[in-house]
């Protein structure tokens, strides 16, 4: 004996929390856009899809190190849409259902799916409705992995308009008086994901926002080390001050509050500590930019004199920063910034301010060239100059194509190429042809699965390879402390703009505006499909 089920007609439900998957294809958009930044990880928004009455979100998360500890909770990942209307909708809403109160025209933001995986998830927003006509914000942030707040603006007039695009599979099907939506489960981005609210208990049985009674260092995140009384109620419970894998001082340091920097300096064993790299607690306060955790640990007896990586000290270190009047009265003569020393940062500082920090710069190659001019660079790849700088092109329109056109721009002194979406300009082969028959080059790729890394060549031959862009250590050249790899003050840190500084520097050129990596460039020019610098 057999059964078999019908489908029914698809009834709008007004603001559903699913698509209507089982009845239709959605209208799919491809777009690429960098929506979230951190010291370790990347945020891409990937595509839309265009239901008839909701939307949904593909987005895409790199990580180029994994920090253990370092989980979901309300420190996790969130987004939040502002629709031009100015109502918003976030995934930490809590799921009011019919709870009173709760306003029809509210749309929901909700995980509806995804992928897990150690250096990159998946993840698959779901918006219960369209957006209105106008323009569409979305608000990424994640506490627990230091990706600061940030807004990228969409038009939802477009979005809106693809949902006539969505097809209908079954327009046929019979009505039913009642009709259950069924969700289903998620796996594995729901592991990053911040924890919505829970609007049905009373206030004081929510869960807190970090756990305050636990015998250990875990799930602290940004708010936990921002809060004293949970790094008090933490050492209550038994938590080891002196933690060897946590390092609750470094972290508290870091990203904490002065009071929680007071309260674990007072009970840590020796306030000066250092991990593995050699860093102690001040040493961490300095590259943070955290100027009252660092005159407490000061005060506390840290030292700031004595070299922790290489031949940097924390006092050495924070006199090249804007804490440099906190340490300059103790500074011992050997420790001070000698003028041309000075110099070099500033101007590295400078060349950084030119490029920003919110130039595009994921998946993209950069090939600074001296001593070359832009016409003989496009000779020595035997490429085509035929499209000029004005004409629109898009990278993402004809992958193969893509591998092939390179922006050229000239500057002072040499020439800037750009591949928006392709590695070649950080290639040995690419880099040894622009510079046969003399000059210098130096190529940097932004992968966007995690990393930035660079190429030196001259006189025809790659000369070095190396990541660029992570705090240096005991064996990294002069270079990347004076292009200020260890700073991450949100404050003076140009992220994009200071490995690009220095790609240019070691090239040996000096760019005035940034034009020459964002585009338009002067030219485009085309690499021949049967050219040698293609071949695998």
């Amino acid at each position: 004996m057999t059964s078999s089920r019908l489908l029914t007609a698809y009834q709008p439900a007004g603001d559903s929390p699913f698509p209507p998957a089982w009845w239709f294809v959605p209208a799919r958009l491809a777009h690429t856009a960098v929506v979230g930044t951190g010291p370790d990880i990347t945020i891409l928004l990937t595509g839309w899809e265009v239901w008839p009455d909701s939307l949904g979100i593909r987005l895409s998360v790199f990580r180029r190190q994994v920090h253990e500890g370092r989980g979901s909770g309300t420190d996790g990942l969130r987004f939040t849409m502002v629709l031009a209307d100015g109502r918003r909708v976030s995934t930490l809403d809590p799921d009011l259902g019919d709870a009173p109160g709760r306003q029809a025209e509210q749309p929901s933001l909700r995980l509806r799916g995804g992928s897990g995986g150690l250096f990159h998830h998946g993840i698959e927003l779901h918006m219960s409705q369209l957006p209105p006509q106008g323009p569409l914000t979305l608000i990424t942030e994640w506490p627990a992995e230091e990706v600061p707040e940030a807004r990228t603006e969409f038009d939802g007039t477009a979005l809106r308009a693809a949902a006539e695009a969505a097809l209908e599979i079954w327009p046929d099907l019979p009505s039913a008086p009642e009709q259950e939506v069924l969700g289903w489960m998620t796996t594995g981005p729901q592991e990053i994901m911040a924890q919505p609210q829970r609007w049905l208990l009373p206030e004081p049985q929510r869960r807190q926002a970090v756990e305050r009674d636990r015998a250990d260092w875990e799930g602290m995140g940004a708010e936990g080390w921002a809060d004293p009384e949970v790094v008090r109620a933490r050492l209550a419970a038994g938590a080891d001050p002196d933690d060897p894998q946590g390092r609750p001082l470094h972290r508290a340091a870091a990203v904490g509050a002065p009071e929680a920097v007071r309260e674990l300096a007072g009970v840590v064993s020796d306030v000066d500590q250092a991990d593995d790299e050699g860093a102690t607690a001040l040493w961490e306060a300095v590259c943070h930019g955290a100027e009252e955790n660092a005159a407490i640990l000061l005060a506390a007896g840290a030292d700031a004199w004595t070299p922790r990586v290489s031949r940097w000290s924390p006092g050495r270190l924070a006199l090249t920063t804007r804490l440099a009047p906190l340490f300059a009265g103790s500074a011992p003569p050997g420790a001070r910034i000698a003028d041309a020393e000075l110099a070099a940062f500033r101007a590295a500082d400078a060349q950084a301010a030119v490029f920003g920090e919110e130039l595009h710069t994921e998946g993209i190659s950069v090939a600074f060239v001296s001593g070359v001019d832009a016409t003989e660079a496009v000779r020595r790849l035997d490429a085509d100059l035929h499209r000029p700088g004005s004409e629109e092109y898009d990278p993402y329109d004809d992958w193969d194509q893509s591998t092939r056109v390179v922006g050229v721009t000239a500057v002072p002194g040499g020439c800037v190429l750009v591949q928006p979406a392709f590695y070649g300009l950080n290639t040995d082969a690419w880099l040894a042809a622009l510079t046969s028959g003399g000059g210098r080059a130096y190529g940097v790729y932004f992968n966007p699965k995690g990393g930035t890394f660079g190429t030196f060549a001259t006189d025809g031959r790659a000369v070095q390879s190396e990541e660029i862009g992570l705090p240096p250590g005991e064996e990294e050249p002069e270079g990347h402390w004076t292009h200020r790899f260890w700073l991450w003050d949100s404050g003076e840190r140009l992220w994009n703009g200071s490995e690009l500084a220095y790609a240019c520097d070691q090239a040996g050129l000096s760019v005035d505006e940034s034009r020459a990596v964002a585009g338009p460039p002067d030219w485009w020019a085309e690499i021949r499909e049967d050219s040698a610098l293609l071949a695998d």
